[in-house]
């Protein structure tokens, strides 16, 4: 059994033992030095000094003096007595390498001379500047990151090093004991600085290898936040790194050889000693956690891809099986829960269907806007995937006779996700007509069910079901409000986020959209009122196809709106200044930003935040990126298609190309008005410009005084044509 184990499980005597039989057998002492480190940490050297000194003699008189050297160190740093290590130790020392040219200039700097006063720190001082050669792997961690020795100066004691950076620079010896960590060729980051792309490639192919590595390198324990710092120093961010945790996390739960502990972002990972039952770990894991949500999401973790051991699977669900009994537990909990129990066992836990047959039994509210039992716990459930199975719960729990029945009575109060199979199972039993009527009835309380009307409208107006049904604008007109509704209410809902998406593409898609089929030909009044519902704010697409249908069938509603169009606090703009704006926001998003999110990470391995400009300079660009993405995304949601405005005859406006003569000079020329987008244009001027600005709503024939940043002019127009605005 290793030093190390036997030290784990603080088994002296054995220790004892197994040091002695090292020491008969002269073997190496690498792994020696490394368990002193751990008997260090337990503060037992004092124990270990006359094993100690026995080893270190046995050393000496086989000549072995470097090793003598080292094991001495070693327990000097450790806590070992200086007064019964110092003088064998530089004894060892000189004999070791005491004809090396660079010992003198060494060991002065280091002071590791008869009667130093810091004996520990000495012997550290010179075992580190021993380490110092070509080659050697060192970090910096207040700024310059990882680089490599390319040469050591004994004369001048220096030494020069080049950064992974590209930089290169000399250092004195003393200094660079003072501020470089140096990086054992089994480290990570030594690998990255060697062949990054090999790295790569085992970080791919053998998760659980680099896992252990870094566990290892942390002396067996480290924590799942500790191990993202480790990984964001060799490059890995963001999205490589929730792949790479997922994967040698799984791995690591199906290992005997680790044992995880905790949850979320507080993972505690520890390599064994000895191998363990994973299965028995993940129970003790389940176990801790602080709750049946925690555990459910800890599980479905486990599950994912299909990779966990068949024995680990059991006896995670048979833990997660055991919790639902508390009925303590949230009820969304619990159902989440028995759906995934279900699914993986293949059967449908008994207790689910008593609790829900409980709920089928109690008596139906009075109230028709008031959900029965069984139908609010199948509203309880957290995700769309969820409450489609429900459907098949309904089944199972009423009965064939009976179910189709209760979601003919009950539709109105489905779960979002319950919907589509029903409606479909409804319609293959022929009862199309019950869809219509409740599609009319939430036609008349549009944000009662919001999930439930569109997908009856989708079932309806795409079959053009006949039936007693508001008048078509009618309709146009509870879906637009539904519309605004969902627009005012999204954020940060994401049940709503869904619902406003399936009606923005319900109202706008396909070759004839639905809002233009519903409105089409309605009366001037009934356009009116829809542009009127629609400016608390509603989506683009469906306030682009509204204008469309009102220009084409009602544009007098546009000129009896009293004041001109360009006045409205809407930017208008070309099809090509939209795009450009729009590229300019997803450069933003999915370039500038990501870029700045990696830029700060570097800047953050390189530790020491108070005097990094580094770090300052990306969080300043971070703050002005996002401020610049925000405020294109306001004006966004402000903009309008200048083919969608109605041009007004020989009056200068936005969409207008004008003539005009500055009547001081005599000159004449020509411009476009567009938007503050579209100016690379030849000719274009936004018409936010003062040129612009000051010609506003004049007439061939008309003069003004326009104030310029250069002075005052004076012009008279004398064409105004409409311009090409596509």
């Amino acid at each position: 059994m290793s030093l190390s184990l036997l030290l784990t499980e603080d088994n002296w005597q054995g220790f004892d033992q197994a040091w002695g039989q090292l020491m008969l057998e002269g073997d190496p002492i690498d792994d020696l030095l490394q368990t002193l480190e751990m008997v260090a940490a337990k503060r037992r050297m004092p124990r270990c000094l006359p094993l100690v000194k026995e080893h270190a003699g046995l050393l000496a008189e086989n000549d072995r003096h470097d090793e003598a050297a080292r094991l001495l160190g070693a327990a000097l740093v450790g806590g070992g007595s200086p007064s019964e290590l110092v003088g064998s130790l530089i004894e060892n020392a000189v004999e070791a390498w005491g004809q090396e040219v660079w010992w003198e200039g060494y060991s002065e700097l280091a002071r590791l001379v008869p009667g130093t006063p810091d004996p520990r720190g000495a012997w550290r001082d010179l075992d580190k500047m021993m380490a110092f050669q070509s080659g050697t792997i060192i970090f910096h961690p207040a700024g310059w990151g990882l680089g490599e020795v390319t040469g050591v100066d004994v004369g001048s004691l220096e030494i020069a090093i080049r950064f992974q950076s590209g930089r290169t620079d000399r250092f004195p010896l003393k200094s660079a004991v003072e501020i470089f960590d140096i990086i054992d060729e089994e480290d990570l980051r030594a690998q990255w600085l060697r062949d990054p792309d090999g790295l790569k490639k085992r970080l791919k192919k053998e998760p659980l290898e680099i896992l252990k590595s870094i566990v290892q390198r942390a002396g067996g324990s480290i924590g799942s936040i500790a191990i993202r710092n480790s990984l964001l120093q060799i490059g890995v961010t963001g999205n490589s790194w929730t792949s790479w945790w997922r994967k040698a996390r799984l791995l690591a739960e199906n290992s005997e050889w680790f044992r995880l502990t905790g949850a979320g972002q507080k993972i505690e990972v520890r390599l064994l000693r000895r191998a363990a039952d994973p299965a028995e770990d993940v129970c003790r894991q389940l176990q801790q956690l602080p709750g049946l949500g925690a555990a459910l999401t800890r599980v479905r973790e486990l599950l994912v891809g299909g990779a966990v051991d068949s024995g680990v699977e059991k006896a995670a669900l048979e833990v997660l099986e055991g919790m639902t009994a508390d009925e303590r537990q949230p009820e969304a909990h619990r159902l989440s829960a028995w759906l995934l129990l279900r699914d993986r066992q293949h059967q449908t836990p008994e207790a689910l269907l008593m609790y829900l047959q409980e709920a089928a039994e109690e008596e139906v509210p009075a109230l028709a806007t008031e959900a029965p039992a069984l139908w609010a716990r199948f509203q309880a459930l957290p995700t769309v995937r969820e409450q489609e199975r429900c459907a098949d719960l309904l089944r199972e729990v009423l009965g064939e006779e009976r179910w189709l029945a209760e979601a003919a009575t009950h539709l109105q109060h489905a779960a979002p996700g319950m919907v589509k199979p029903l409606t479909d199972a409804l319609i293959a039993d022929g009862r199309g007509q019950v869809l219509v009527g409740h599609y009319a009835s939430l036609l008349a309380r549009p944000l009662r069910s919001p999930a439930v009307l569109i997908a009856l409208a989708k079932v309806v107006e795409e079959a053009r079901m006949e039936g007693e049904l508001p008048t078509p604008p009618q309709r146009a007109q509870a879906l637009i409000e539904l519309g605004v509704y969902l627009f005012e209410s999204k954020r940060g809902n994401p049940r709503l986020q869904r619902a406003h998406a399936r009606l923005v593409d319900l109202l706008c898609k396909g070759d004839e959209p639905l809002l233009r089929r519903l409105l089409h030909q309605a009366a001037a009044s009934t356009l009116r009122a829809a542009r009127t519902s629609i400016q608390r704010g509603i989506d683009d697409q469906i306030d682009s196809v509204l204008t469309d249908v009102a220009v084409e069938f009602a544009p007098e509603i546009f000129r009896s709106e009293g004041r001109p169009f360009w006045e409205e606090d809407t930017i208008w703009t070309t099809t090509s200044g939209l795009r450009k704006r729009e590229s300019e926001l997803r450069e933003l998003r999915e370039v500038k930003i990501p870029a700045n999110r990696e830029a700060i990470a570097r800047a953050a391995s390189y530790g020491d935040l108070s005097e990094n400009s580094e770090w300052e300079q990306a969080i300043e660009e971070q703050r002005q990126l996002t401020e610049q993405a925000s405020e294109i995304e306001k004006e966004l949601r402000r903009s309008s298609l200048l083919s969608h405005a109605l041009i007004p005859d020989q009056t200068v406006c936005p969409g207008s190309r004008v003539s005009y003569r500055e009547i001081d000079s005599g000159v004449q020329r020509q411009i476009m008005l567009l938007g503050p987008w579209d100016t690379e244009r030849e000719n274009a001027v936004s018409y936010n410009a003062p040129l612009a600005r000051g010609m506003l709503g004049l007439h061939p024939g008309q003069t003004a005084s326009i104030e310029l940043p250069s002075g005052t002019v004076t012009i008279e127009v004398l064409e105004v044509t409409e311009a090409e605005v596509d």
